[in-house]
């Protein structure tokens, strides 16, 4: 009898031991999969984050110069070299969600001979450090891109800086932190909604600039009291507001120069917004610039930019106008108005 109970204590014995190497165990992989999920990428305070910093990865050409972002105030600046620029709004806020959403799908490596082949070492990787103030918060090597079909999964390989271990992250991570310079730059030179406009004040050379203005019934009007084509001026409005990108025209000093076009929107919600075309080279024509983004300027023949902002009164008054095609580019004429 105290055999038979003996053994009945044995068993409940090793019956407590496995739940308790099983409860162990658990607990143990939740903790291992906790930190593998965390690890990489650290909680970031995006309210005391105030520069960040993109070394791109090089090229033929060699090493190219950084990206560097930094935050004055609630604006933020990017900069390359000699040329700086507002950024693009949400670039801050972009780059911080990509990074937040970092979950590693599994260990690629953490032998030092293969971050060549996982493009992780600082000459083939994408290296992006956050920083608050001076103090280092996030610097991280973004590397290889791969896409697998079978699957239908894209990867991303990842390192931190100074650490050995690379790891797999599901998505385009590696794609979406390699646009070029302009990518990143604020290209937003008209404001709001179109249809919050209520006046348009077009300048242009030997007095053929005139005034539209939005009247009774939401029907557009000249200044002098006749009228346009009201289907015409809507849509030229419409691709007027539509005006917001461009390729840049980096370094240029409007200093001295006198603007050749000149175009002042007024509307509900915002001030007098101008927007002005300065004579430029022959590969630019004109070099456009805004007062809600003046730090930057845009090429005017780019996408025929000049036509489509500064268009002739006489645009307005075609019943069958109709919206350029953006692959159309308007021919300039030197010293007259951009014509469509």
């Amino acid at each position: 009898m105290i055999k038979k109970l003996g053994n009945k204590a044995l068993l409940l014995i090793l019956v407590l031991l496995l739940a308790v190497f099983a409860i162990a165990r658990y607990i143990s992989n939740k903790r291992g999969e906790n930190t593998f999920q965390t690890s990489i990428v650290p909680k970031i305070d995006s309210a005391r984050m105030n520069g960040m910093v993109i070394f791109q990865k090089a090229t033929k050409k060699g090493k190219p110069l950084p990206y560097i972002f930094t935050r004055k105030g609630k604006d933020w600046y990017v900069s390359q070299g000699n040329v700086v620029s507002r950024a693009e709004p949400r670039a801050a806020r972009y780059m911080i969600s990509q990074l937040e959403t970092i979950s590693p799908d599994r260990l690629a490596s953490n032998d030092p001979k293969d971050w060549k082949d996982l493009c992780v070492n600082d000459s083939l990787g994408t290296r992006v450090v956050f920083l608050y103030d001076k103090d280092t918060a996030i610097d991280l090597i973004v590397g290889r891109f791969s896409y697998m079909p079978k699957e239908k999964k894209s990867m991303s390989c990842v390192r931190l800086s100074g650490h050995d271990e690379v790891y797999a992250v599901e998505g385009f991570l590696s794609m979406n932190i390699t646009e070029d310079f302009d990518a990143w730059r604020d290209k937003k030179i008209m404001p709001g909604d179109y249809n919050t406009w209520n006046k348009l004040t077009f300048t242009y050379p030997h007095d053929s600039g005139f005034v539209l203005m939005n009247g009774k019934d939401d029907r557009w009007v000249f200044g002098d009291g006749s009228k346009p084509d009201s289907l015409a001026a809507v849509n030229l409005i419409k691709q007027i507001s539509n005006q917001n990108y461009g390729s840049f025209v980096n370094n240029f000093d409007s200093s001295g120069k006198q603007p050749v076009f000149t175009l002042q929107i007024e509307g509900a919600g915002f001030g007098p917004i101008v927007i002005k075309a300065f004579p430029a080279d022959t590969a630019n024509i004109y070099a456009i610039n805004s007062t809600i983004n003046p730090t930057s300027f845009f090429s005017g023949k780019a996408g025929g930019n000049a036509g489509k902002i500064f268009p002739g009164k006489a645009s307005f008054l075609r019943k069958d106008f109709k919206p350029l095609p953006a692959q159309i580019k308007p021919t300039m004429v030197k010293g007259t108005r951009p014509k469509a």
